[in-house]
């Protein structure tokens, strides 16, 4: 697994002995051998020559085929203590020496004198010790190449020559010694001609040998890159993307899907899917097991929240047409919903808006001429206290029903205001100064201010801003009403915008009250017109703002304001 994805997912690719473009191929891929491959097989002749000369001339001595003395030692442990030597320090040498050819040199030269002595101190070229030339020949050819093999045939056949030349001249003891020179010839003749189809032989097929092992190397080197871009091609999609096997258990989980449902992608695989998607949607998935599906679902994340995606599930199927699994691929469409919830809002706040001027105009025209008929009374009669209670009472609700109409026609049809750059800091302080000495907060409320960010100007009107930040700062209180603490903390995001966020201890919201508040006359409190959320929604929509909440019932509301700052809102302005 890489990233969130595992090896178990299926490639569609097919691997050729080329590795695709842009894959790097390593450096040296193509020489006959490489310096590891060489030091391996080195370390095993030294082994293997070792293992073949002893026990090679202790059985010829047991058959008797060799002579008691070389000189004044005696032959058997001469060269049994000479091979072990031999060995001892070609291990040595392996171990310590870096290079590995002139090794490789040093050693065949010194069998090749070792053979030679061997051959020539039993029975000759008829003797059981000839075919160690073979052997010289063999890992020579295999170790250094065409070249060297030839090489070796041909310094084995002047050796082997040699013994003969001098077998016939005397110089070395025989009992088998020839008189006939054509035949002498053609044996001689007979090994150059097999040291060479060896030599040939050898290097021939180790060629192909190592041909066939490069092929296989640069298939698997390739077949391992697709592996790596099938592994990248799923990590980088932003898609989530997840495939389960018949059971349901979890092979695939990408880096999006982890991301997408704040999960580490590591910690499910091999879990059971019904416990990310639900049992339903899997009950479901089960069901048309052979047939494509796309659904949507409401998910509920570890930290509880709900985030709405959509789903498209395949069945996953081998090169043979059986099913393997499923796959599931889904995108978040949270935004889109919300999106769509506020174009549904938006529709209804210009149908109220259409509905704002003929009831203003039916109401306000009316109520004026009562309010100033009520007026004249109270100045012109003489009347009792009592009376002219009612008539205060009677100008005093005409004001308060005007000043609805006022913000009903505000939120209805609000008239544009002239804009500026402003820093939302200084806006901010001044609000929380007004704030922590306001009658109703004073003793009871704990109202605290933390900037991040100095300097985050916007563009924008100063008094719609303080209205807003008023707003749901009594917003705030009224749902404290026991008293409690308010954190009011700004800063910029990282996607270049200013966050004010509004942070307070009281009663929260259910999910449904969250989606219902900016309804207009909807009010969590008893004495709200319910406009003021939707005023607020309004001036955040003027300046290409966004306004959510966060709430839990019993645990506190958190109001998120994001302001753009003002190098953004440059185009808009425009």
């Amino acid at each position: 697994m890489n990233g969130g994805v595992s090896r178990n997912a299926p490639v569609y690719y097919a691997a050729t002995a080329n590795p695709p473009p842009n894959i790097p191929v390593e450096p040296g891929r193509y020489a006959f051998y490489k310096e590891t491959d060489l030091n391996q097989i080195l370390l095993a002749i030294i082994i293997a020559r070792a293992i073949i000369l002893i026990s090679g001339i202790n059985l010829s001595d047991h058959l008797g085929l060799l002579p008691d003395r070389l000189g004044n030692v005696e032959f058997i442990h001469f060269f049994n203590i000479l091979t072990v030597f031999l060995t001892i320090f070609y291990l040595i040498l392996w171990r310590f020496w870096r290079t590995i050819r002139p090794q490789l040199y040093f050693q065949i030269i010194t069998d090749l004198v070792l053979v030679t002595i061997l051959v020539a101190s039993t029975s000759g070229v008829e003797g059981p010790f000839v075919s160690l030339y073979l052997l010289i020949i063999i890992y020579c050819s295999i170790t250094l190449g065409k070249k060297w093999g030839i090489l070796s045939a041909a310094f084995s056949a002047i050796c082997h020559s040699g013994i003969v030349a001098a077998t016939r001249m005397g110089i070395i003891d025989s009992q088998n010694v020839s008189t006939d020179m054509f035949l002498e010839a053609f044996k001689i003749g007979s090994y150059v001609l097999g040291f060479g189809a060896v030599a040939y032989l050898g290097t021939s097929l180790n060629q192909r040998l190592r041909m066939m092992e490069r092929v296989l190397d640069e298939r698997s080197e390739s077949l391992a890159q697709l592996y790596k871009w099938n592994d990248h091609i799923v990590s980088s999609i932003r898609s989530g993307l997840i495939t389960t096997d018949l059971d349901g258990r979890v092979a695939v989980f990408n880096a999006a899907a982890g991301e997408m449902m704040e999960i580490v992608p590591v910690e499910v695989l091999g879990t059971s899917i019904s416990g990310i998607i639900g049992e339903n949607f899997w009950d479901l998935i089960r069901f048309q097991s052979t047939r494509p599906i796309r659904h949507e679902e409401w998910i509920k994340l570890s930290d509880g929240s709900m985030r709405f995606f959509g789903f498209t599930v395949s069945p996953l199927f081998d090169a043979g047409n059986r099913q393997l699994g499923y796959i599931i691929s889904f995108q978040d469409l949270s935004e889109i919903v919300r999106l769509e919830k506020e174009v549904r809002r938006r529709e209804r706040l210009s149908a109220v808006g259409r509905m704002a001027a003929v009831v203003a105009h039916e109401i306000r025209n009316p109520l004026t001429a009562m309010r100033g008929s009520v007026e004249i009374l109270r100045t012109r009669a003489n009347l009792p206290e009592k009376d002219e209670r009612l008539l205060n009472i009677l100008i005093s609700e005409s004001d308060r029903l005007n000043s609805f109409i006022e913000d009903f026609l505000n939120f209805a049809r609000p008239k544009p205001k002239p804009k500026t750059v402003l820093d939302l800091v200084e806006i901010l302080r001044d609000s929380v100064t007004l704030m922590r000495n306001s009658p109703e907060v004073k003793g009871k409320y704990f109202v605290s201010l933390n900037i991040k960010a100095p300097g985050m100007f916007v563009f924008g009107n100063a008094d719609q801003i303080r209205q807003v930040f008023w707003n749901l700062a009594q917003n705030a209180i009224r749902a404290m009403p026991e008293g409690g603490n308010l954190i009011i903390r700004a800063g910029k995001t990282r996607d270049g915008t200013c966050e004010v966020v509004f942070s307070d201890s009281g009663v929260g919201m259910t999910q449904e009250e969250i989606e219902q508040m900016f309804q207009p006359f909807h009010s969590g409190f008893s004495k709200g017109l319910g406009l003021g959320l939707s005023i607020i929604f309004q001036i955040m929509e003027d300046h290409y703002g966004k306004i959510s909440f966060k709430s839990e019932k019993g645990k506190g509301t958190k109001a998120i304001l994001s302001f753009p700052l003002e190098t953004a809102m440059s185009g808009n302005k425009e």
